[in-house]
């Protein structure tokens, strides 16, 4: 709580009685003038104070003189008897100077010139400019301006009643832009003040009433205000302007992130030429009052008073927050984390980015405070998005902890809606950061096939808070996860295998997930369960630990045929991923090392109990490892055209599998040479045709022209046109109608495929 007391003269000559004046020696040689407008012997208000901050022109700097306000037009006259010895007619700084002082923003007299003798209060020098509505006037060569506003010297006579206001005093952690909270302060402190120089009654211009002052300091006093118990040389005076310092000291005076020309905010702290602060660490820890006072060059003062508690630095920042989930609702998105247990916990920060770049502080700890774990978003954007939080706490200079992992979602218009689970907490593998991003990684490539996605980490999984069934597929993201950490723990076993076994499509990559499951790889923490799992639902053995090789490529015939890919070296180095060995009936390699041992596993088919069909596609290494973003963006692809049927779900009279709705999915390969197969649904008999054109719009081939049963179908085309030539290379145009029963409308969908020769 900022308090106020205004004493005149006799309390402040005790106050100040010890202050040795800066520039003393030129104030005793410097001699009364009149004003230099009329009228020459009456007090006039001023608009600008001597050394008060300026932030115009090329660079910030200590006004030189002082702005005496009068109509544009008025003439202005030399204050002493003299010769012009220079003058300028350009621009609004165009003046006339008379020896030591100039007249600035007036248009010289076009009768004199430099050289010329001028009398006091009787020679025009010039008038005031168009749209100036001053006369600045400056006493002193540049480089040894005077305030010419001093008691018994300067501009006579001058009135000034209005003593000067003190609006607040801040504390800052020393040379940064730090804020202490609740005026609990640590360490090394710069002391901030805000006055308003008031020269003009209430109710006149606000720039007669907010310029800088003459005088300003501060003691450190007892709880009570009784005892001083610091205080700085000259009795606490920290600056008095009676000259004017050198332009490069302008930020060492003024706090320049909150002082601009109407805003005048002092360092206290602070020496004119260097550095200095207030080290709370010299006194016992304690409540405190910071006394600031302030003092034009009338006598008039104002002192605040301050209510302070010194502690020792908390040097510890809160610990690093965990998402829970970054998932999409029905108006926009919601974001919750794990609640830090923090003692001195103030809140959250929270940060987006569409790009992982250019961060933006989005809410902070103000709104997001110890107490909030969630917060809902509105807003339907029809792209990605993407998240980190900090934690921050209530020390004297907050501390803020690391990053957050990144989360991202989507959510508007898109063809199906992916979940990313973020089962990746190592980082004493190849990955050593506390956090990452890899979220993004593959979100932004989900995002580039058209379909949505929202990320959640593995342990909500776990718990079972997240319907996996309420999304067309789980991409399940492991790293270099290994046994120490868990590819898959027991509580998401029992989640995956529900999910799988109800027709669910998972992705899951990781360089050691057969190696902490399978029995046959020697991991100590392997369990029966765990055995069970990665070779009955995942569809995968083990068969070496390290594979020696960056490089993968696609089985002909899977979904990854054509496909040469470099992987396992940035972000981060893949020490030893896995070799696998398809397991069962139905498993199929779809990547191979180049000695052609097993990077990868396709399965489709029912899972464990279940009668529905699944499809899996389970990676040897880290999907973030892959080189390239046109590589990472096609893997996606291809595994998003294998789930092509997970929009599938169980008519109610029988035990067939009928589509919700009509879709032409996705072709696999794409790009494809020489063939390719393309999905479509139909939730009901009806009349289809299927074409092929080229970006003409000439008809290449009709594939199909027939009526066709509800179902899920494929259609493969190899490339030829109608008379069974083979094509050329580029992008072609698949058209699919079939006949609506109930709207009597065909439904019509296209999309592009791509051949590559």
């Amino acid at each position: 709580m900022l308090s106020r007391n205004r004493v005149h003269s006799k309390n402040i000559a005790l106050l100040l009685a010890t202050i040795t004046c800066f520039g003393a020696s030129a104030l005793r040689a410097q001699s009364q003038f009149p004003w230099p407008v009329t009228p020459f012997d009456q007090t006039h208000e001023i608009t600008g104070s001597f050394a008060e901050y300026r932030d115009t022109g090329s660079s910030d700097h200590f006004h030189n003189g002082t702005d005496i306000p009068k109509a544009d037009g008025s003439p202005v006259y030399p204050v002493k008897d003299g010769l012009i010895r220079s003058l300028s007619a350009s621009g609004s700084n165009a003046f006339v100077r008379v020896d030591d002082m100039a007249y600035v923003h007036i248009r010289p007299n076009p009768s004199l010139s430099i050289g010329d003798p001028v009398v006091a209060s009787q020679t025009v020098l010039g008038t005031i400019l168009s749209g100036q509505g001053h006369v600045h006037f400056t006493n002193g060569f540049v480089g040894s301006e005077n305030n010419s506003l001093l008691a018994n010297s300067g501009l006579t006579p001058y009135s000034d009643p209005w003593p000067p206001i003190i609006r607040f005093v801040r504390f800052y952690q020393n040379n940064t832009g730090v804020l202490f909270q609740n005026n609990k302060l640590s360490g090394l402190v710069d002391i901030m003040v805000k006055v308003d120089e008031q020269n003009g009654p209430s109710g006149s211009a606000l720039s007669r009433r907010n310029n800088g002052t003459y005088k300003i300091g501060y003691k450190v006093l007892s709880a009570d205000s009784s005892t001083v118990i610091f205080e700085p040389p000259n009795d606490g005076l920290r600056f008095q302007f009676d000259t004017k310092p050198s332009n490069s000291f302008v930020t060492r005076v003024f706090f320049q992130q909150l002082s601009s020309t109407t805003s005048h905010v002092y360092q206290v702290t602070n020496d004119v030429a260097r550095d200095n602060f207030w080290n709370t660490a010299s006194l016992p820890e304690d409540k405190y009052v910071v006394m600031a006072f302030s003092e034009d060059t009338r006598g008039n003062t104002d002192t605040a008073y301050v209510s302070v508690t010194t502690t020792e630095a908390d040097l510890e920042p809160p610990a690093q927050p965990v998402f829970r989930n970054v998932v999409e609702t029905e108006t926009g998105f919601r974001l919750s984390w794990r609640p830090n247990s923090d003692e001195d916990l103030a809140g959250y920060r929270l940060f987006f980015s569409f790009d992982n770049v250019d961060w933006s502080l989005f809410r902070d700890e103000g709104v997001l405070t110890a107490g909030v774990a969630d917060t809902v978003i509105p807003g339907i954007l029809r792209r990605d998005v993407y998240f980190k939080l900090t934690a921050v706490d209530d020390a004297p200079v907050p501390n803020t902890s690391l990053d957050s992992d990144v989360y991202g979602m989507s959510n508007g218009d898109f063809d199906g809606k992916i979940l990313i689970v973020d089962g990746f907490d190592r980082t004493d593998g190849g990955w050593t950061d506390p956090s990452h991003s890899f979220a993004f990684t593959i979100g932004r490539h989900i995002i580039a096939n058209n379909y949505s996605f929202d990320t959640v980490a593995n342990e909500v999984v776990a718990s079972g808070a997240t319907d996996l069934n309420a999304y067309d597929g789980v991409f399940w993201l492991l790293g270099d996860e290994s046994s120490a950490d868990e590819t898959f723990s027991a509580a998401e076993q029992v989640v995956v295998k529900s999910y799988l076994e109800t027709g669910g499509n998972l992705f899951a990559t990781g360089s050691d997930i057969a190696w902490d499951l399978d029995n046959d790889s020697g991991s100590d923490s392997t369990t029966a369960e765990d055995d069970a799992f990665v070779n009955s639902y995942l569809k995968t053995q083990f068969a070496a630990d390290d594979a020696e090789a960056t490089r993968a490529l696609g089985v002909s015939g899977s979904i990854f045929d054509g496909t040469d890919l470099d992987f396992g070296l940035a972000p981060y180095v893949v020490a030893a991923p896995d070799v696998f060995l398809a397991s069962e009936v139905g498993a199929v390699p779809c990547l191979t090392y180049p000695d052609g041992s097993v990077a990868g596993i396709q399965y489709q088919g029912p899972l464990g109990n279940g009668f529905a069909e699944s499809r899996l596609v389970i990676l040897a290494f880290p999907f973030e490892t892959i080189a390239g973003d046109e590589a990472r963006t096609q893997i996606v692809a291809r595994v998003l055209g294998f789930f092509a049927n997970i929009t599938a779900v169980r008519a109610a009279d029988d035990r067939t599998l009928l589509p919700r709705r009509f879709q032409l999915g996705r072709n696999y390969p794409n790009p494809f040479n020489p063939g390719t197969t393309i999905d479509f649904d139909l939730p009901e008999s009806s009349d289809v045709t299927m074409t092929v054109h080229n970006l003409l719009g000439q008809v290449v081939r009709r594939l199909l022209d027939e009526p066709m049963a509800a179902g899920s179908h494929t259609v493969d085309w190899q490339g030829r046109d109608q008379a069974g030539r083979t094509v050329g290379s580029g992008v072609y145009l698949v058209r699919f109608s079939a006949s609506q029963g109930g709207s009597g409308q065909p439904f019509q969908q296209a999309r592009r495929i791509l051949l590559i020769k």
